[in-house]
């Protein structure tokens, strides 16, 4: 036993422990590096790509690598979902018929779109598979609310400065900001679902700092002058309201809290004269003329675009649709008065990728639904994992604001939506591996 004993050889106990630290150190700086970049979409590479895209593509890998060391399984929320949306649209590039009104770069752009639906959802996978670890989930929501306060903040100091390469603004969209996002909606939308992020994690968890962070990020929204997202914040801020009551208070109560919401807004949007006040004060402010004084235009837009949208798909002889991301190339063949791009993702998803990719959307929204509603109930999120996000309800809120932006801007190819589902995935009952915490 001895002579055995002494012939083993030695083995360094520490060696383990720090090649666990070092890919642990290598899990939370590309997570962290990958929310950060969520904004560096200018400037633009091939194909709608941007810096980010690197970043993301890292962190894809690097938990892919985490979870086949650490014994965890890759998480696939909305699976089902995403490969029902890539396979309407693939069947309508193969099949769809309607190939040959829209021109020859129809299959170049629907495989652009395939890919781009691919990497998002991947990127949503990344997400849940690190929830797995309460810490890995708590390193990506601080960097995630500490990131979006910082690009917040720059917007701002650009603004006041003058430097339209920080502030993204251009002759095109007046004085809109848009920082490196490339489109003052787009930024919007990200400002908006951090600022959710901000509230339901508490991050910054002193409470005067976290308020100056909100203000930051309100500020930024505010600055992009997009109409879509400051309703979106309105509603969102509604709707979480209307979560916690229903958490703290019930269904019942909730209920008729927003029965009033909704007649107030009835009530105002029916006796306030909105118009006529833009229409005075357009010509003297700036900002006024290119926020509220576009209503009137965007709101024609999307109605004709949702005219012509409607026309086309009665006009088509197949309902597998146009193919992703070939509306305007469609309504173009077909000599269309209104040339442009598909307007929101309900539309677009019937129009390109026909019965089936509509019915892939429902899916879709009933699965971020189900999760959304589980995390919202008391008792739906383990302990741990309320210890990271104290204030779920306002994820949920965040749901919601994406479902209505989606009605103004195609949203299901931002990547910051995508984090948003990964999180709401990770924080669901499904994750009951909580015991395995990083060494």
């Amino acid at each position: 036993m001895t002579a055995l004993a002494l012939s083993a050889p030695l083995v360094d106990h520490h060696a383990v422990p720090a090649m666990r630290l070092g890919r642990w150190r290598l899990t939370q700086v590309s997570i962290c590096v990958a929310v950060a970049a969520l904004p560096l979409l200018r400037p633009a590479g091939p194909g709608n790509t941007g810096l980010v895209d690197l970043a993301l593509l890292a962190a894809m890998m690097i938990s892919a690598l985490w979870a086949s060391t650490r014994s965890h399984q890759i998480q696939l929320p909305y699976a089902m979902a995403v490969g029902l949306t890539v396979l309407a649209g693939a069947a309508a590039v193969t099949v769809g018929g309607s190939l040959g009104d829209a021109g020859e770069g129809i299959a170049a752009n629907s495989s652009l779109a395939l890919v781009q639906d691919i990497f998002v959802f991947g990127w949503a996978a990344s997400v849940a598979t690190l929830g797995q670890d309460h810490q890995l989930l708590d390193v990506f929501c601080r960097a995630w609310a500490y990131s979006a306060t910082a690009w917040a903040a720059l917007l701002i100091v650009g603004e006041i400065l003058g430097i339209a390469a920080i502030t993204g603004i251009s002759a095109r969209d007046g004085i809109r900001a848009s920082l490196t996002l490339g489109d003052p909606n787009l930024a919007a939308d990200y400002f908006l679902v951090a600022l959710l992020v901000i509230r339901a994690t508490r991050r910054p968890r002193r409470t005067l700092w976290r308020w100056l962070a909100c203000a930051l990020v309100v500020t930024a929204i505010v600055l992009t002058l997009s109409n879509g997202g400051i309703l979106a914040l309105f509603v969102a801020t509604a709707a979480g309201v209307l979560f916690r009551v229903t958490r703290q208070r019930g269904l019942g109560a909730a209920v008729v809290l927003g029965a009033v919401l909704a007649l107030g807004g009835a009530l105002a949007y029916t006796t306030i004269d909105l118009h006529t006040w833009v229409t005075s004060v357009e010509e003297k402010s700036p900002f006024i003329r290119d926020s509220l004084g576009r209503e009137a235009e965007s709101g024609g837009s999307r109605t004709t675009i949702a005219k012509e949208s409607v026309a086309l798909w009665l006009r088509g002889d197949t309902i597998w649709g146009l193919g992703p991301g070939n509306t305007e190339q469609a309504l173009r063949a077909r000599q269309a008065p209104y040339v442009k791009e598909a307007h929101d993702d309900y539309l677009a998803s019937l129009l390109e990728r026909g019965v089936l990719g509509g019915f892939a959307l429902i899916v879709l929204v009933g699965a971020v639904a189900m999760r959304a509603r589980r995390i919202t109930v008391p008792g739906g999120v383990p302990p741990r994992y309320l210890a990271v996000v104290p204030r779920p309800e306002l994820l949920c809120a965040g749901v919601v604001a994406v479902a209505v932006s989606a009605v103004f801007y195609e949203t299901l190819h931002f990547r910051h939506v995508w984090a948003l589902f990964g999180l709401v995935a990770a924080l669901g009952p499904a994750r009951r591996a909580i015991g395995r915490s990083a060494p």
